[in-house]
């Protein structure tokens, strides 16, 4: 019981670990033990093993940092990710999911049996089922940067909303990962929080000048924003030996806003019960 998590003296891998999720994530895993090894492009305080400056939206940047992780690595949390606005929609589809996906699949090999994968959706890719067959067709890309650009200047409408495709993409690509990385025993899951107090959300309320009242729209019942640890949690919970047979799952931590959306208690402002 003093390791139940079973993160005691495990290497992990933890982007945007410099705040919000991303941050609460690598403190507690600290706090669990593990040996944590950082990626972000901002400064690291948290007490980690390693902090490694990249910019998700470069792949020679992803590929320095990958080869300064060790060959074996028990869990990898994908918590980077930017709002649009003020990023464009260009950036935002290369860093939330186009350098997640470069990332994780040059760390597959060496993700160790029994080991896993969590990343960071959100509510606002909860409409995935509605959008399957194109987001079907970008992830059917070739894993490399050239060619999702070369996408995003093919198909800009069907990346009018970036933020939300790049979200539905990380819950499609979870999905469709899970039978393949079962075969190999390590399991991929994501979560799809609600609104979260943090610097993601200073930045888009901020420079991205979108308005409370609008925000405020998809805040669960119980009236508030999550905190980055609440969403932090559940990222560990999920990567831990407590989950050792849960795979391939979308878990929205929302406190039922997605629950009140399926059960109409509430307008679908997201189409997300389609």
């Amino acid at each position: 019981m003093d390791d139940i998590l079973g993160y005691s003296g495990k290497t992990v891998v933890i982007t945007g670990a410099a705040s919000g999720m991303g941050q609460a994530a690598a403190q507690l895993l600290v706090d669990l033990g593990a040996q944590v090894i950082a990626l972000d492009i901002a400064p690291v305080t948290v007490s980690v093993a390693s902090a490694i400056k990249v910019d998700m939206k470069d792949p020679a940047s992803i590929d320095a940092a990958a080869q300064a992780i060790p060959q074996e690595i028990y869990a990898l949390f994908n918590c980077a990710g930017v709002p649009c606005p003020p990023f464009s929609n260009r950036d935002t589809l290369l860093i939330n999911f186009v350098g997640l996906r470069y990332l994780t699949e040059a760390l597959l090999p060496r993700i160790a049996e029994g080991g896993a994968i969590a990343s960071i959706a959100s509510t606002a890719g909860m409409a995935w089922k509605g959008n399957l067959e194109n987001v079907k067709t970008f992830l059917q890309l070739d894993n490399s940067f050239e060619s999702a650009n070369a996408w995003f200047e093919k198909n800009p409408e069907a990346c009018a909303d970036a933020y939300g495709f790049s979200k539905q993409s990380i819950i499609v690509y979870t999905m469709t990962q899970a039978k393949a990385l079962a075969q190999k025993s390590i399991r991929i899951n994501c979560i799809a929080p609600s609104p979260t107090a943090s610097g993601f959300m200073d930045k888009l309320k901020g420079e991205g000048k979108m308005p409370d009242e609008l925000v405020d729209l998809f805040l669960p019942s119980n009236g508030r924003y999550a905190t980055g640890a609440e969403m932090g949690e559940p990222l560990v919970l999920l990567n831990s030996k407590l989950a050792s047979f849960v795979s391939g799952n979308n878990l929205p931590v929302d406190f039922g806003f997605c629950a009140e959306v399926y059960m109409g208690q509430r307008d679908d402002l997201l189409s997300i019960s389609q």
